[in-house]
């Protein structure tokens, strides 16, 4: 396993042409161990024991020579980073901070004198602004699908409403001459008016 520096920012890596020696950190000593982590300024950072720190983050006043090989005292702590110069960078390049987060888009203007320029950051608005137009055209297409259903529906419904009034109607026509019927009762004797002397002979014919 190549041994690396868990110092931050630190790309340092095991070479054998590298004047650089590797320390692992001393777990059996607790007390010194957690110095080492604070020297470190990581937050979350745990070490193991395959963790190590370069000798680079060490004053030369830490070390010990023992047969050509770098060694460190007992009570060596890190002290070398480069958090000042790091976090100085870091400052220029990024003022925002990367935990800020804006959920919605920011809108965006159009400058003439940009458009003229050209660039890489009118370009990118230029996408932004041709996926705006591609969503809106969707939307455009589907509201008008939509209003098509939406009148189609209600010429379906005013059909299916205008067949239950003729219904309707018919039923009322229907009851009304079903009503008149009842009420008119059994059909009454009819008489007939005859002459006095053919009453005589059809009765005597009787």
């Amino acid at each position: 396993m190549v041994q690396t520096c868990s110092a931050y920012g630190c790309k340092n890596r095991y070479h054998k042409d590298k004047d650089i020696s590797f320390h692992k950190f001393p777990l059996a000593r607790p007390d010194v161990c957690r110095k080492w982590v604070a020297a470190m300024r990581r937050s979350n950072f745990t070490p193991t024991k395959y963790s190590n720190i370069c000798s680079q983050h060490f004053a030369q006043d830490c070390f010990k020579r023992e047969c050509n090989n770098r060694v460190l005292k007992d009570n060596a702590v890190p002290s070398l980073f480069g958090f000042g110069l790091s976090l100085k960078s870091e400052s220029l390049e990024n003022p925002f901070s990367s935990e800020i987060d804006f959920p919605l888009p920011l809108p965006v203007t159009s400058d003439p004198a940009e458009e003229a320029g050209g660039g890489g950051g009118p370009a990118a608005v230029s996408g932004d602004h041709n996926y705006t137009a591609e969503d809106s055209a969707q939307q455009k297409r589907r509201m008008e699908q939509l209003e098509e259903q939406l009148e189609l529906l209600r010429r379906k419904l005013k059909t299916a409403q205008q067949k239950v009034r003729r219904q309707q109607r018919q039923l009322k026509r229907l009851r009304a001459g079903r009503g008149a019927r009842a009420g008119r009762g059994p059909p009454a004797d009819r008489y007939v008016v005859v002459p006095k002397h053919l009453y005589h002979t059809l009765k005597g014919v009787q």
